[in-house]
């Protein structure tokens, strides 16, 4: 494969991070004003909802799955660069990729797994033991996704740094 079709094939990727971190950001606000109307009601009418906490630990989850691979792809996750200045480009470049690969790993065993979790919840059947009675299944589905983006935008990322002449490839 050409390293222009790789771009164009990464581009599409980008497009549907940014849309999930839109999605997630929409969520977030959704939760926020959720929170803010049931405080509201707590003390102020003495009548707290009964769903609000347990549906925004649920959402919590869609604002991490969906915005994980986006911060990534932007270059804003977390990272220790301190050592990173001692090195010149090339060893930058080694660095990078060493770590993106053992992040690759971690993020197929958590696709994996979550995989195998979603699977079971849908299979059994399994919800919640709260009067809310959620399905688990449409609660986890949403990790089986969220890591799915992350480990193809690691990948894109391992594939595009090593055709690349930089250390960088996507956005920082």
């Amino acid at each position: 494969m050409t390293n222009n079709r790789l771009q164009k094939i990464f581009g599409v990727v980008e497009k549907i991070n940014t849309a999930a971190a839109i999605l997630a950001g929409f969520v977030l606000l959704f939760v926020t004003f959720a929170i803010f109307v049931d405080v509201f009601l707590r003390y102020f009418f003495n009548r707290p909802s009964i769903w609000v906490t347990e549906v925004s630990t649920y959402l919590f989850l869609y604002i991490i799955f969906l915005g994980t691979a986006y911060t990534l792809q932007k270059g804003m996750h977390i990272r220790v660069t301190f050592l990173l200045d001692f090195f010149n480009a090339r060893v930058t470049k080694i660095i990078n990729m060493i770590t993106s690969l053992f992040a690759l790993t971690f993020s197929v065993v958590l696709l994996w797994q979550t995989a195998i979790m979603t699977w079971a919840a849908f299979s059994e059947r399994w919800t919640s033991p709260t009067m809310l009675n959620a399905p688990y299944a449409y609660i986890y589905v949403i990790m089986v996704l969220g890591s799915f983006l992350l480990v193809v935008t690691f990948l894109g990322n391992i594939i595009l740094q090593f055709k690349s002449e930089t250390s960088e490839v996507f956005e920082s």
